[in-house]
């Protein structure tokens, strides 16, 4: 039986998840949970990740969680002998640090800005979009050394930058044109990965229809009175 993966589409945890698993052929069964229905504070899933968050594994009853986790579960059961994940020290410590800058400096601000914007509905401000450019972007474009991210070959530092990218470059506040390195080393870690489009457009249409309804609202924060929780599009975090 395959193992199943809780996840949410726009999420680029998840989506780094997924592709692990499709780059090491690994059948996943995938189920979306709802967070604007709030699936994933129901009792079951709680008993399957406390913590109320995706990606969670659970792969015939062995339970977990954590994108960083997930894919070195999967790497050591079904392919200890990855490129994704070479056998060098240096090497695999370049990587840890890539995916740690990422989940622990990169990726609070990701989630932090997308929740200003699609939780309440609202257009970034100047300020906002040069905050997200500085903390998001260009961090992820220092984790970048070259044509991948740590050494000479596709490993599990692209994929995360590649998955966290997407959705980036996806949610239309980013001049991608003011960063041609940046998108010369997505198109070419894309070309690369022909599962790309199965993963991620579902996100990508998503957002895209999300942000395309904020650009038709006025440039206002809502009040404190409005809590209204965002509804379709989800960028919960890990």
């Amino acid at each position: 039986m395959s193992a199943k993966l809780y996840s949410v589409p726009t999420s680029p945890t998840c989506g780094f998840v997924r592709c692990v698993a499709k780059h090491l052929n690994v059948a996943l069964c995938v189920k979306n949970l709802d967070f604007s229905k709030n699936e994933h504070l129901t009792e079951d899933y709680m008993k399957l990740n406390p913590f109320r968050k995706v990606p969670t594994l659970d792969d015939n009853g062995f339970i977990v969680h954590e994108s960083t986790a997930i894919t070195y579960y999967l790497l050591r059961k079904y392919a200890p002998n990855s490129p994704l994940y070479p056998d060098c020290p240096l090497k695999r410590a370049r990587i840890d640090q890539v995916l740690a800058t990422i989940s622990n400096t990169i990726r609070p601000h990701f989630v932090e800005y997308c929740r200003q914007i699609f939780c309440e509905d609202r257009k970034p401000t100047a300020e906002e979009k040069v905050l997200f450019n500085c903390t998001v972007i260009q961090g992820l474009q220092h984790l970048i050394q070259g044509p991948f991210a740590v050494g000479d070959s596709l490993t599990l530092a692209d994929l995360s930058i590649i998955a966290n990218l997407t959705i980036a470059f996806t949610n239309g506040f980013v001049d991608i044109d003011k960063y041609p390195a940046l998108e010369e080393y997505y198109d070419r870690i894309m070309d690369q990965l022909p599962y790309f489009m199965e993963i991620f457009a579902e996100a990508v249409g998503s957002i895209q229809q999300r942000w395309s309804q904020i650009l038709d609202r006025p440039l206002s924060p809502m009040s404190e009175d409005d809590e209204e929780p965002m509804n379709g599009t989800e960028l919960p975090p890990e």
